[in-house]
């Protein structure tokens, strides 16, 4: 691509790219005073304020191809968003927090999993053995789903290599909702050194892919039991 290609490029996309900055940043200022009212809506307009920034940081790195020309140099400005119109009785949407296995005499494990054939048969394994499950291939509407049902989910199988959130940043989240969170890491490409800073900070275990049934089952029954010691401990002391 030649010079004056390129630069015909980075400006098409960089104003493209501005621009849509430009109305999901207005949009979401809009909305702001309704996420206020609702810590799970909240959570989104973070998540949303994050994304925008790394949307910029990406937009200057665009300018820089150009020779450390500045953004605005070649964006054109964008035309003033129009706010959506938001009804006073809007909520955040629904989460689907829907129980696989409801009615089965074993523990709410939670799995989340970008992988959905990874999920199908970790769902398929547990609900085998009488578990309920619930089932996420999305790090961040598990998070809302745990800020839920928190109280009643005993365990989480987390995945550590996941887009938009990985494996660390969801640990993070689920023990900010709750420091007694039980969570164990499953994950072929998970780094030893963030492993270990896990478990430091709080990580059940660790559970190596591939793995098997027996292991998923063995790793599930271990740490279940643990917590319940633990648990039962604390009764005594009392």
């Amino acid at each position: 691509m030649g010079d004056d290609d390129q630069i015909k490029w980075l400006r098409t996309t960089a104003n493209d790219l501005n621009n849509l900055i430009q109305v999901i940043s207005e949009s979401s200022k809009a909305l702001k005073p309704l996420f206020e009212k609702d810590t799970e809506a909240l959570r989104y307009y973070s998540f949303l304020s994050s994304g925008l920034e790394r949307a910029q940081k990406v937009t200057a790195q665009m300018a820089e191809r150009l020779g450390g020309l500045t953004v605005q140099s070649f964006i054109e400005p964008a035309p003033p968003a129009q706010p959506p119109i938001v009804a006073e009785s809007a909520k955040a949407p629904p989460v689907d927090a829907s129980i696989q296995n409801p009615d089965g005499p074993g523990e709410l494990i939670m799995v989340i999993d970008d992988e959905q054939i990874v999920l199908d048969l970790a769902s398929a394994v547990l609900e085998g053995e009488g578990y309920r499950v619930i089932a996420s291939t999305d790090g961040f509407k598990a998070i809302s789903v745990y800020t839920k049902l928190k109280n009643e989910i005993s365990l989480v199988i987390l995945d550590y290599t996941m887009p938009v959130m990985d494996g660390s940043e969801v640990f993070d989240e689920l023990r900010q909702i709750d420091a007694n969170a039980s969570i164990v890491l499953s994950s072929g490409f998970a780094e030893q050194d963030k492993v270990r800073s896990m478990l430091a900070r709080g990580l059940r275990g660790f559970l190596p892919k591939p793995y098997t049934k027996q292991k998923l089952l063995s790793q599930v029954r271990s740490t279940l039991d643990a917590i319940e010691r633990e648990r039962t401990g604390v009764r005594r002391v009392l």
